[in-house]
């Protein structure tokens, strides 16, 4: 090959690479004056480090925030559980002379306030009933089944173990 013609390859490649920088330059210029703008004297580095310190600041807000908030939510949520059935209680019986396998149940549902439900279901050959009462405080406005003041007593006595009322 002519070195003319190398010569002139090798001038184009560095024709090339000289563009290619100016124009890398132009974009960083443009870059590090957008920077300066937020400066009154011009000063890069004071810019950088006020916009480090308004960083550091809002993290500072974010964290101190985000605790107050973690708190509150989960106070609101201590309260809610509280009203939550965590006490339980099933006693299986028979209902019935004629039935036997314990297939009627009275199961209790209660609070931490002992507020809640006993549920009752009466399994005999031709039919099954289901029956619900109302408890509060700890005490049914009714009459109770003894198998429901049993399961009634086990609910309550339930919540002590775990260090609920």
């Amino acid at each position: 090959m002519n070195t003319t013609l190398l010569f002139m390859i090798a001038l184009a490649i560095m024709l090339v690479l000289i563009i290619i920088c100016l124009i890398l330059i132009m974009i960083n210029s443009s870059r590090i004056n957008t920077l300066i703008d937020y400066s009154d004297d011009g000063d890069l580095v004071s810019v950088l480090k006020e916009y480090y310190e308004k960083v550091d600041n809002l993290a500072k807000t974010i964290n101190s925030s985000s605790d107050a908030i973690m708190s509150s939510r989960i106070a609101e949520c201590e309260r809610k559980s509280g009203k939550s059935f965590h006490k339980t209680a099933t006693v299986n019986f028979d209902a019935f002379d004629d039935v036997t396998g314990k297939l009627s149940f009275a199961l209790t549902l209660l609070n931490g306030d002992n507020d809640g439900v006993i549920l009752t279901s009466l399994y005999g050959h031709n039919s099954c009933n289901m029956y619900v009462r109302e408890i509060r405080g700890g005490s049914a406005s009714t009459v109770l089944l003894d198998e429901e003041k049993q399961s009634l007593e086990a609910a309550k006595k339930s919540g002590d173990n775990n260090g609920t009322k």
